[in-house]
């Protein structure tokens, strides 16, 4: 046998013993921590499980529960019974804050606080509007943007216009259609104009301008962006 033969065998030996060895303890590490292993991934699978569940036969059938109740709140809404469409414990109807309280986790649910808020803006609530408009939460961007210039205009009527300007500005900038970017870009920039913020103002109607020039076909940016030019010495 070579010098060389006999490195390659003592070499594989060491190999072999060094993946026994690791083998060994691998064992009395399972032996070890089984049980503590077992109720981890019993934990995770129990949690999924549940999420499933949870999802399939809780969120589900109460997401349809509260949007049968929704049509029913809306409907009240739409023939101006507002009262009854916002509901309460004392009114005897599943209105918009029943519907938002019971089911809101489901997203009907939490649909049910922004219709709620615009119910109690509409008479003259704008605490409780706010409360209900802050408690909205989605992931659409338009529907966010919605959500801030409600409380933009809410704060409007509470005459604190620095917040109102602050939240029509998230509204803008948190629009993703020309649609909602125009109307609250517009709001934004007659707001700035109330606090004599002439310069922001005037890149508000710039960004309509400039992002959305087919939006406003009665001339109205472009007077807008005539007059703030002049006022801030900007031509």
């Amino acid at each position: 046998m070579s010098k060389h033969t006999g490195k390659h065998n003592y070499a594989t030996k060491e190999i072999l013993d060094s993946l026994n060895t690791s083998a060994i303890d691998g064992e009395k590490f399972l032996q070890k921590y089984a049980k503590p292993i077992g109720i981890f991934f019993g934990i995770v699978i129990i949690a999924v499980l549940g999420y499933v569940i949870y999802d399939n036969y809780v969120i589900t059938p109460k997401n349809i529960e509260a949007s049968n109740l929704m049509v029913d709140a809306e409907n009240l809404y739409n023939e101006g019974k507002t009262d009854q469409a916002l509901g309460g414990k004392s009114s005897g109807i599943s209105g918009f804050i029943d519907i938002a309280e019971e089911y809101g986790s489901t997203k009907t649910g939490k649909f049910a606080h922004l219709y709620a808020g615009i119910a109690e803006y509409k008479k003259g609530n704008y605490q409780n509007a706010l409360e209900h408009f802050n408690k909205f939460d989605t992931s659409d961007k338009d529907l966010k943007a919605v959500k801030y210039g409600a409380i933009a205009d809410t704060y409007v009527e509470l005459n604190n216009t620095d917040e109102a300007l602050n939240f029509m500005t998230k509204a803008a900038n948190e629009s993703s259609t020309a649609a909602t970017a125009y109307q609250f870009n517009k709001k934004a920039g007659i707001l700035a104009m109330s606090l004599n913020q002439n310069e922001k103002a005037l890149e508000f109607f710039k960004n309509i301008k400039d992002k959305y020039p087919d939006i406003d076909t009665s001339g109205e940016v472009d007077a807008y962006i005539e007059r703030l030019t002049y006022a801030t010495g900007k031509q």
